[in-house]
């Protein structure tokens, strides 16, 4: 009974000083140990920072490559840097990249070059070779955020915003910035994009075109709405002067053309 009651008191000191023993079967267990993994576990789980890229959902075909020829993208699906992703027609596929969600949209091709998380940084690099992708990133804190989408034409740059950005070689690059700002570098052409501002820049152009040409398509159909057709108002928000908005891809322009028409506009402006 002396000895129970002394190795009782040891056992309850050590617990005091952090060791964790318990008495079971008239032994001690250490159970040190196991609370460590696990609290280790729970940690790196936890952490805002563990490089991934985990595949959220998949719509119609969607195909992957890490190096080999191209598979099937599954749902929960962990992909590694370098990986290159293809949607087909009707087709989209979502990405977390370190707590940010990326939607590529139909008819896309993309690559992720770059996926690092240190302790206070992180890192993602997008390469958009063809078709559209959405951007929601978030602004981790006392974290530097840099998460950059990259065309063939010009390079985007976002932390804690929101961004549609679509690339194709007959019109060139298009961004919008449903929320929030974020800078478009190309060749020493910077520029802001944030709220109506639309980004546009063609294949061929030295510098980007008017931030404002969105607004402008947009107001052409406000100075005489009366004298538009649905079909033709339609039309104008969808294609603008450039024949495509930032919103679509090259499936959304092929699915609305199925042979050849003849049409007439008749627009009529108001005479002072």
């Amino acid at each position: 009974m002396i000895k129970r009651c002394l190795l009782n008191f040891l056992i309850y000191e050590k617990i005091e000083s952090k060791i964790f023993l318990i008495y079971q079967g008239g032994k001690p267990m250490k159970l040190f140990n196991t609370l460590l993994i696990t609290l280790v576990v729970v940690a790196f789980a936890a952490s805002p920072l563990f490089a991934a890229i985990t595949v959220v959902s998949v719509k119609g075909e969607a195909l992957y490559s890490d190096g080999a020829a191209f598979k099937p993208l599954q749902k929960g699906q962990q992909l590694k840097e370098g990986t290159r992703i293809q949607t087909g027609s009707k087709s989209q596929a979502v990405l977390d990249i370190d707590g940010h969600i990326v939607t590529i949209k139909q008819l896309t091709l993309i690559k992720v070059y770059k996926n690092i998380a240190k302790k206070d940084e992180s890192t993602n690099s997008i390469g958009l070779k063809y078709g559209s992708i959405n951007a929601k990133v978030k602004k981790l804190p006392q974290v530097k955020t840099s998460f950059l989408i990259t065309t063939p034409v010009a390079t985007s740059s976002v932390r804690g915003t929101e961004q549609n950005v679509s690339f194709g070689p007959g019109f060139g690059m298009q961004v919008t910035v449903p929320e929030g700002e974020l800078l478009v570098q190309s060749n020493g052409d910077n520029k802001k994009v944030g709220g109506n501002l639309e980004y546009n820049k063609g294949t061929d152009d030295p510098r980007s075109g008017d931030l404002t040409q969105g607004m402008q398509n947009n107001f052409i159909g406000q100075m005489a709405p009366g004298n538009l057709t649905p079909e033709e108002q339609q039309m104008l928000n969808q294609y603008g002067d450039q024949l495509v908005d930032s919103t679509q891809t090259p499936a959304d322009v092929l699915d609305k053309t199925g042979g050849a028409a003849t049409i007439n506009v008749n627009l009529t402006w108001p005479i002072d």
